[in-house]
């Protein structure tokens, strides 16, 4: 729904004239997870079995980075900046609310129906909202996104914002979207798969509207594609570094 604004903004343009190189396909997924040490002392360990040199100890309640784990019983840390090993098992892996927030070291790149257009971090700040630029071929506008643990948000600066989804997610959930009498939005998906020339996106959220419109946002990325009557609305085409 970030983009869902300006989509229906040149719409209306397009209407009434009045009213406001080939792409790798990528697979996204998280790569590490968090997690503390649930045991008095944990040994660290070269590599992943108990007769490896022991490089150390960790103590109850000390946090760590996990790269990855096998199916061993053993995770990747790293340990005195260099990779070594502890025992999965005396682990606690610590629950983090997924973000779906568009990721301000990038620069986005969308087609859509009415043309290609991008999303740009400016690096700045409006209170605690980010400030991004949505810009086409000819013009530049600013807009702010912002998300807390009741949900993710649109807006302008000292002006409205919009509920792009509604926290904590789940399906069923909804909500009143635009002015009165505009609709509801809901969740309808957790694990939808979305295919788009930027990539694969994994397990993300599916959003209906009462209007038909249907918005698919992937974990630390964002939105990613919407749909009306089976038709792409807009899909992002690239994601780089700013």
């Amino acid at each position: 729904m970030i983009l869902k604004k300006f989509i229906k903004v040149l719409i209306a343009l397009t209407l009434f004239l009045t009213i406001l190189i080939p792409f790798q396909t990528v697979s996204y997924a998280a790569s590490t997870s968090s997690a503390t040490v649930n045991t008095k002392a944990l040994n660290v360990r070269e590599k992943p079995t108990t007769h490896s040199k022991k490089k150390g100890v960790l103590k109850k309640g000390t946090k760590v980075t996990v790269y990855s784990k096998t199916k061993s019983g053993w995770s990747q840390i790293k340990y005195k900046s260099k990779k070594a090993y502890v025992s999965t098992k005396y682990l606690k892996f610590i629950t983090k609310r997924a973000s779906f927030l568009i990721d301000k070291t990038k620069v986005y790149t969308y087609k859509g129906t009415e043309g290609s257009y991008q999303l740009i971090p400016t690096g700045k700040k409006y209170d605690s909202w980010d400030i991004w630029y949505y810009a086409t071929s000819s013009d530049k506008q600013k807009f702010i996104v912002g998300e807390d643990r009741k949900g993710l948000y649109t807006g302008y600066i000292d002006s409205e914002y919009y509920i792009d989804i509604k926290y904590p997610a789940k399906v069923g959930l909804k909500w009143d979207i635009g002015y009165e009498g505009e609709g509801q939005a809901r969740i309808t998906s957790l694990k939808k798969t979305v295919k788009t020339p930027a990539g694969t996106f994994k397990n993300c959220i599916e959003v209906k509207e009462d209007s038909g419109y249907i918005y698919y946002y992937a974990k630390n990325i964002g939105q990613v594609k919407t749909v009306r009557d089976g038709i792409t609305v807009m899909e992002l085409v690239s994601l780089k570094k700013k």
